[in-house]
């Protein structure tokens, strides 16, 4: 129901103050008002919005004017994002940096979407990069659709992302293939062993690291969690928690093979009281002495995770069937794992075939 007031304002000029109200059940479940210069002009828009509201989903996207996809953001780090990686959320909240953080979230169109693609290809960075700001756009679309009834047109969401893959401003990204040399791990080694004599006590020992993420197989971070609880070292067994996962990280604790290489560089590990991780160190100063290292040492584009890499071709260059490397390195899917070796021919053990 609307209602117009006639109020005088300084010097004496006359404003007309138009306000709906709509009540269920005896409450007040929406409000809002504007002034006009003319009683005429408040009568007409009260007569416009009440009809807009009577529209159905119109006072659903009453209640949410002015909410902008950055706080749909905010929201979502929040309420969903709370046990999120550092790399993670750091994604996420990238978004909240450029134009499309402030449109509001019940107007978004697929222009603005395509927009913000074609913003970010203009600044340099790869289809697969601005593929992983669509995708997160997407997740916080569908769940403010889902978990806080927004009114947005997922349509147009779905409309933006046909025609930013028909200008290929969004693509997968390309399979790596890096691997060290055995130079370069040389070179690694010598740097981290100068560093350990320059600081013995106050610095990671990073070419232990280096080595059993090699012999392990391990992410930097799963490496940091790594417990003596967990460890079995009859079996040559150990515990990952929260293992990286598509879908399922928190609570997905995985058990994985040690090879010797690996068990061995675990023994050797000192054990303070009170501290039952393994490696009690953070990942983000490992990453940070990394690319130290690699720098010091002129090494190009080698990331930590390519000693991931590295760990999965050695298995197979041993000998081990793709069932067994699984053991090893806990990939989801047979197909990932294929997509991460990259034999050297020179490294393969002929077999002699079996005689008849």
């Amino acid at each position: 129901m609307a209602t117009i007031t006639k109020r005088k304002k300084k010097g004496g000029s006359v404003a007309y103050t138009a306000q709906i109200r709509i009540m269920r059940d005896g409450e007040r479940v929406h409000s809002e008002a504007r002034t006009f210069p003319k009683k005429a002009m408040a009568e007409e828009w009260a007569k416009r919005r009440e009809l807009e509201l009577k529209t159905p989903g119109g006072l659903l996207s009453a209640k949410w004017r002015g909410v902008t996809l950055n706080d749909a953001i905010e929201r979502y780090l929040h309420e969903f994002a709370q046990g999120a990686g550092r790399t993670k959320r750091a994604t996420i909240q990238q978004l909240q940096r450029f134009p499309i953080a402030r449109v509001q979230v019940n107007e978004l169109t697929s222009e603005q979407i395509v927009e913000h693609g074609v913003l970010r290809r203009n600044s340099g960075v790869t289809p697969a990069t601005v593929n992983l700001d669509i995708t997160w756009l997407g997740i916080i679309l569908r769940t403010a659709v889902a978990a806080w009834k927004m009114p947005v047109d997922l349509a147009e969401f779905e409309a933006a992302k046909v025609l930013l893959k028909s200008k290929r401003l969004i693509g997968k990204p390309r399979a790596r293939d890096r691997r060290p040399t055995a130079e370069e791990i040389e070179q690694l080694r010598a740097y981290f062993r100068r560093s350990q004599r320059i600081r013995p006590t106050a610095i990671i020992p990073m070419e232990d690291i280096m080595d059993f993420a090699i012999a392990s197989s391990r992410r930097r971070e799963e490496i940091t969690r790594l417990l003596w609880s967990d460890l079995d070292e009859a079996a040559s067994t150990c515990w990952v928690r929260d293992a990286k996962h598509p879908r399922h990280k928190l609570g997905n604790h995985r058990q994985f093979k040690l090879t010797t290489e690996a068990l061995d560089i675990i023994r050797r590990q000192p054990r303070a009281q009170g501290e039952d991780r393994i490696f009690p160190f953070r990942p983000a100063s490992i990453g940070t002495r990394w690319q130290a290292a690699t720098a010091a040492c002129g090494i190009e584009d080698l990331r930590f995770h390519d000693l991931r890499h590295e760990a999965t071709s050695r298995l197979f260059e041993a000998g081990y069937e793709i069932i067994e490397v699984q053991q090893f390195t806990l990939h989801e899917s047979w197909d990932v794992l294929k997509r991460y070796t990259h034999l050297r021919p020179e490294n393969l053990t002929l077999r002699t075939a079996a005689t008849p």
